[in-house]
Formats: C-alpha cells, sequence, structure tokens
C-alpha cells in the first residue's frame, strides 16, 4: 500500500472502511463551503462513492491523511490525472480544527513530489474560490502560480464561484 510520510504527517491510500473517521469534514459544512460537492447528512452516505474508486489507480490518487502525533485523521489530499491534458489536478480537505497548521501545503507538496516520482508527473494545476484566501495561500505556498480566471458551479446548482487556476511546472 502506497506510503508517504512527512515530518508530521502519515498518508496512505483512501480505503472504504475509512468512511467513519471521514465524518470528522464530510459532516460539516464550514467545510463544504466552496466545495462541488455538499456535506454529507449521514456518516455512511461516502459509501455510495468510495467502493467504486481503485486504491491502485496511478490516475486518481486519493490519499488519507493522519497526523503523527495522535494519529487523528486530518483529511484527504488528492492528485487527478487528466490524461488528454497531461495534467495533475490537485484538490484536499481538511477538518475544520485543522484548518490553518500548514498540513495541506505540507502533504501535498509530498504528494506532488511522490507523483513526480512515480508517475512521473510534470504539471500541476489548483482551482479555488476567489473569496477562498486559505486555498489560495496553500497554492501559493506549493509554488504554484496564477494561471487564469474562470468559474465553477457546486454540483447542485446552488452556488456559482468566481475562481482563480494556479500551475506549477517543477
Amino acid at each position: 500500500m502506497e506510503r508517504i510520510e512527512t515530518d508530521r504527517l502519515i498518508m496512505r491510500r483512501l480505503m472504504p472502511e475509512d468512511y467513519l473517521e471521514m465524518t470528522a469534514w464530510d459532516m460539516d459544512e464550514r467545510v463544504y463551503k466552496y466545495l462541488l460537492g455538499n456535506a454529507c447528512k449521514m456518516p455512511e452516505d461516502p459509501l455510495s462513492w468510495l467502493p467504486k474508486k481503485d486504491p491502485h489507480s496511478r490516475t486518481n490518487i486519493l490519499m488519507i491523511v493522519h497526523a503523527k502525533a495522535d494519529g487523528h485523521a486530518v483529511g484527504i489530499y488528492a492528485l487527478n490525472h487528466i490524461i488528454d491534458r497531461d495534467v495533475w489536478t490537485l484538490s484536499y480537505v481538511n477538518r475544520y480544527d485543522d484548518w490553518g497548521k500548514g498540513y495541506t501545503a505540507e502533504g501535498m507538496k509530498a504528494l506532488m513530489d511522490h507523483a513526480i516520482k512515480e508517475y512521473g508527473a510534470h504539471t500541476f494545476e489548483a482551482e479555488c474560490a476567489k473569496t477562498n484566501n486559505g486555498s489560495a495561500r496553500v497554492m501559493q505556498k506549493l509554488g504554484m502560480v496564477y494561471d487564469h480566471d474562470s468559474s465553477y458551479t457546486k454540483s447542485d446548482g446552488s452556488v456559482t464561484f468566481e475562481s482563480v487556476v494556479y500551475t506549477l511546472t517543477p
């Protein structure tokens, strides 16, 4: 099983049995403010999609992240290879009480380095709402630079966000 460690984090592939740990962020409306989906209503909600994810995929890398200090689940960090554009898109979600601790930049940097080494990744892209200053800071800490403006709509159509797209070619 793929495993990545940083000074403060341990990451491994996300598995269906992780669904209960995911409730720490999946059922929190604050966490889902800028995400495409909406907060879960029941702890079992991720079981509608989680078993369909291939934990050995070379194009959709979903990692559950744990803090080394006490073992609690911090969030999920992911890279998705858009093959026709040969770009790896970043996504991440943290439990609310772990925001602002630097975990995302630390973990995503390690995951990106891993993708370069193991999968030959060479171009990364990420998008965030213009009003999501925390995610913009993460992307900047990762060395990503502004590429263009865009927009995205939540999957239920409830809101459309003006957004910025950042890229990195290490």
